[in-house]
């Protein structure tokens, strides 16, 4: 079995072809038109790194340290896709448009920077698992003529939000006509799965311009493609899917044996864990450009968790004390006199049950360094 995974940085589900009437990608839709295409999967975090760490490890952010974009380093002993098939002697391989994002992470050596040029076929690489991460659909999307973050703050502080997502839709439209359908065309699709899928999404409010503030369904539902050969794509066996669900989904579909004691579930499997979690940690370097103070207030939010299954969703900030409880998919509030003490006391337990929690941060590399590479892609002044 080969593994293309695809990663498209910031793409909400609102936005992707197939779904959003603004997006025309005629030759992606011809391509994958068997692919399942899945609405109702969630990240387990609105930033690249704590979620890419997620979908690697197949633990949720607290498991594995990074619960933020500024997280320096993942806990000790948590195995990673990459080091999995090294060990099981499958040849895997990633590029990114913004690899230095990764910095410090356990598996960024395994992640080399993707030329410009659309990238060749998967098969080229001569790996069975293959990882591509575009950063050209997150902030400023895409542009090239000088709209740098600054710019796309200014236009959104001005309430010119339809420029943004025009610009925002030129490049959802570049990204998959232009790069991933032919790297999907490039395949036998008798012998590659393919998973395309978003980390996060985009918030666009005055309270979060990009993301990595908060945990609302603007960031935390994603898009998630998937064929499987010889499978007939069927849809998830649940209700609902976290994108940690990928991990052991992988590691069945590579045949990897793996002692996994983690939370997530082969999307195929139809028993659904009590509640999924989707964890925050804001910060000082927040997924998300610092603005000048005019533009945008400092974050309003503190460390926050979200725990939820198909019918309620739960969300508590720990430093504003801040709880909020409403309908799963449409976020309306939900009124009861449930004691809201029970999802606090599944979020104890989801912590007390984790084997991971005995390990160490560390070693953490040099705060500087990652300060530099988020600087380069925008996220400081």
């Amino acid at each position: 079995m080969n593994l293309l995974l695809v990663s498209v940085d910031s793409l909400r589900l609102d936005f992707a072809p197939g779904i959003s009437k603004q997006i025309h990608t005629p030759r992606f839709s011809s391509l994958t038109g068997d692919f399942h295409l899945c609405q109702t999967c969630f990240a387990p975090s609105s930033a690249t790194r704590p979620v890419h760490t997620s979908l690697f490890t197949g633990l949720y952010p607290f498991e594995h340290g990074i619960e933020g974009q500024h997280s320096p380093a993942m806990r000790q002993g948590c195995r990673d896709l990459f080091d999995l098939c090294r060990d099981a002697g499958i040849d895997a391989c990633g590029y990114s448009q913004a690899a230095t994002i990764f910095t410090g992470l356990r598996f960024a050596d395994y992640i080399e920077p993707l030329p410009s040029a659309p990238m060749a076929p998967p098969a080229a690489a001569d790996a069975n698992l293959v990882f591509v991460h575009y950063w050209s659909v997150h902030a400023p999307y895409g542009a090239g003529d000088g709209l740098a973050f600054g710019e796309v703050g200014r236009q959104l502080a001005a309430g010119r939000l339809d420029l943004v997502q025009e610009r925002y839709c030129a490049a959802i439209e570049e990204l998959f006509e232009s790069h991933i359908a032919p790297l999907v065309a490039s395949l036998d699709l008798d012998r590659w799965s393919v998973f395309i899928f978003s980390d996060h999404g985009e918030s666009w409010r005055p309270d979060e311009p990009y993301h990595g503030q908060t945990l609302r369904n603007d960031v935390l539902r994603v898009p998630l493609y998937y064929h499987i050969p010889g499978s007939g794509n069927p849809p998830p066996a649940r209700d609902l899917i976290s994108l940690i669900d990928l991990y052991p989904t992988i590691l069945a579909l590579m045949d990897i044996d793996h002692p996994y004691r983690g939370f997530a579930r082969d999307i195929r499997r139809s028993e659904a864990p009590e509640f999924y979690l989707a964890e925050i940690e804001p910060g000082a370097m927040a997924d998300g450009p610092s603005q000048p103070v005019d533009l945008f207030p400092p974050s309003l939010y503190g460390r926050q968790w979200a725990l939820f299954n198909p019918e309620v969703k739960f969300t508590y900030d720990q430093t504003t004390q801040r709880e909020e409880r409403v309908s799963t998919f449409t976020e309306k509030p939900l009124f009861s006199l449930q004691d809201h003490n029970a999802y606090h006391q599944a979020y104890a337990r989801m912590r007390a049950a984790s084997p991971y929690m005995q390990a160490e941060i560390g070693p953490s590399i040099d705060g500087n360094l990652l300060q530099s590479r988020l600087r380069e892609l925008g996220y400081l002044d």
